[in-house]
């Protein structure tokens, strides 16, 4: 996978795949639909998963080193597509990757602070 992909934020863009056409907040937030369906149908070994890598743990039953989030990341295939910025006349061909990343902050964390002046 190449790393010159651009981040495409805003709305101000067109994407088409062969005959269909989505805005890039459009086509997230159908992404996001997915991905939330996905996730409810397997909430229960999920949040088992996440709960079990946020206990923390002991090296070599001596230092505790206490995790307080961890992070899934899963990125898809290059989709071929065409992208059009709103105002431009001609489309950009390309290449498309999905990325979707879940944080997880266990609740006992919420509101905390992190103070690198303590150091």
């Amino acid at each position: 996978m190449s790393d010159n992909f651009e981040l495409l934020k805003s709305d101000n863009y067109i994407l088409l795949f062969e005959k269909d056409t989505f805005t890039v907040g459009r086509f997230q937030e159908l992404c996001s639909e997915q991905f939330r369906s996905k996730i409810s149908l397997t909430q229960n070994k999920s949040m088992v998963i996440f709960d079990q890598l946020n206990r923390g743990f002991y090296l070599e039953n001596k230092v505790f080193i206490n995790l307080n989030s961890s992070k899934w990341e899963s990125v898809s295939e290059e989709i071929e597509c065409k992208l059009l910025k709103i105002g431009d006349s001609d489309w950009c061909k390309g290449k498309l990757r999905v990325k979707s990343y879940v944080d997880f902050l266990p609740e006992e964390y919420r509101g905390y602070q992190y103070n690198s002046q303590s150091f």
